[in-house]
């Protein structure tokens, strides 16, 4: 009977010691490139420019999904030459440089939107 209760014991402490390893961890949903908040969504806005501010974000959403799209493929086709038994490194390296590229673009896209958000909280 002792016998089974310790491994019973040791049982749950294994059980709920991998429970607690399996919490959330990172930044969570602040703000960043997911569904939490732009910068502009906690401010006190007139409906005219909350209206407004929202115009902007689809259309800058519109602008940089492409982009993003892009790449995504690139970094799948990057993942994949990695894994042949002989990776093309010259490929590879272009395709990082083609990664970085479209980064700049999206982040030169973001800034823009930024700013533009600033113009319409302080005109």
């Amino acid at each position: 009977m002792k016998r089974i209760s310790q491994i019973l014991l040791v049982g749950l402490l294994v059980v709920f010691a991998g429970t607690a390893m399996a919490g959330p961890w990172g930044r969570g949903m602040g703000q960043g490139y997911g569904l939490g908040s732009y910068p502009c969504a906690t401010a006190n806005l007139t409906a005219d420019q909350a209206a407004q501010l929202q115009t902007m974000r689809e259309s800058s959403l519109k602008e940089i999904s492409p982009l993003q799209n892009e790449l995504f493929a690139k970094k799948s086709e990057r993942r994949t030459l990695w894994t042949a038994s002989n990776p093309d490194t010259g490929r590879i390296s272009a395709l990082q440089q083609e990664m970085l590229d479209l980064q700049g673009k999206i982040q030169e896209k973001r800034l823009q939107f930024n700013l533009e958000c600033r113009k319409v909280l302080n005109p």
